[in-house]
């Protein structure tokens, strides 16, 4: 009798090890992305550039916040600081022209010190596209996938171009937002390009619109690919960190220490300051402190009404563009929990906020609003 209960001791708590193994797996695959996931996870490091620019600055005080924040916004937290700090935002610059005007860091990040830009990255790995493209790495956007993997066995990546993937029309069986635990399963996959092999088609490239991050992923692993020999990471040095005199450090996440891709769709790391310089850059068509680092072109393909989606997000490279009024250039990035990025080309303004989550705060209209006021 004694035996049996001791024998059935060791089983029992062999079986709570076994489950609570699951339980931390499940809950590991279950956790909710953080900014600072960098700091615990696999990241490359990005060295600063060995010339750092610093953008001038002449701070000013911000508009009555009645003047572009909603009426229970501005009814609530009355003072714009007061809104910044009980909002989780860790960030929140404004830059008209070349300037920065307004600057705050808060809720335990200081100015300099990176955190995760989530889906903001795109628009940097669309840039490194046109970047190649100027550089002659790669024809042009509409090489298809297959020049990269040639061992794809789906007959429809044959049609699927690079200009598919920036422009989220890829047609690939990936639901960003219906699928949450997808989503989450692929921001913990270990081995991002081994995805690639098991994506499946819903609609032929080209056909529909459908905003989703394995896009991105294989626009990136793509553009890695036509690098040849070249690292993209030394690359992105090269292109962007090096000429827009970025001052502090960056990281870009990584999908392990083992396979060490880029997560491309969500995973660079960078400091609000160096985050505006990129901005700069992209408001004044690819040039920066007069010097032209990406081709007009690449970005009138935007401006051009034809070209742009005409789906409910209107989203063009990574940018989602905002046409409904026709007098005013107004475009931005956004990234998981709020991290915004909006340009108002028209008042040569650019807004960015960054923060631990949205804070129950609907931003875009309020930074759309402030880049008019300022």
């Amino acid at each position: 009798m004694t035996k049996k209960i001791t024998l059935g001791k060791i089983f029992l708590v062999l079986f709570i090890l076994v489950l609570s193994s699951v339980i931390l797996i499940y809950n590991e695959t279950l956790r909710v992305p953080s900014i600072l996931d960098a700091k615990f996870y696999t990241a490359a490091r990005i060295k600063t550039s060995s010339t750092p620019y610093y953008l001038p600055e002449k701070q000013i005080a911000l508009p009555d916040m009645s003047i572009w924040a909603d009426s229970i916004t501005a009814a609530r937290y009355r003072y714009p600081d007061f809104l910044l700090q009980n909002t989780s935002t860790t960030a929140f610059l404004i830059v008209r022209n070349d300037t920065v005007i307004f600057k705050r860091y808060l809720n335990g990040i200081r100015e300099g010190e990176n955190t995760q830009l989530f889906s903001i990255t795109k628009v940097f790995v669309t840039a490194l596209l046109g970047m190649a493209i100027r550089d002659k790495y790669i024809a042009d956007a509409d090489v298809p996938v297959t020049n990269y993997f040639s061992d794809l066995k789906n007959k429809e990546f044959h049609q699927l171009t690079l200009r598919h993937l920036a422009q989220m029309q890829s047609g690939l069986d990936y639901d960003e937002y219906g699928r949450i635990f997808q989503t989450l399963q692929y921001y913990y996959d270990k081995n991002l390009t081994r995805s690639i092999y098991g994506a499946q088609f819903e609609t032929p490239p080209g056909k529909q619109f459908r905003y989703k991050s394995i896009d991105t992923q294989i626009l990136g692993e793509c553009i890695k690919k036509a690098l040849g020999k070249k690292k993209l990471l030394d690359y992105f040095k090269e292109t962007i960190i090096d000429p827009l005199g970025m001052q502090d450090t960056a990281y870009w996440s990584l999908d392990s220490r083992l396979t060490r891709n880029p997560k491309y769709y969500g995973g660079l790391n960078m400091s609000a300051r160096d985050l505006a310089k990129f901005g700069v850059m992209v408001m004044q068509d690819g040039k920066f402190r007069n010097k032209q680092l990406l081709r007009p072109e690449w970005f009138n393909y935007c401006n051009d009404t034809m070209h742009r989606c005409r789906e409910e997000d209107k989203y063009c490279l990574g940018w989602y563009y905002c046409i409904d009024d026709e007098n005013s250039d107004v475009y931005y990035a956004a990234g998981f929990n709020g991290q915004i990025m909006l340009i108002n080309e028209t008042k040569k303004v650019i807004v960015i906020r960054l923060g631990k989550d949205r804070g129950g705060v609907d931003w875009y209209p309020i930074m759309r609003k402030l880049s008019e006021s300022v």
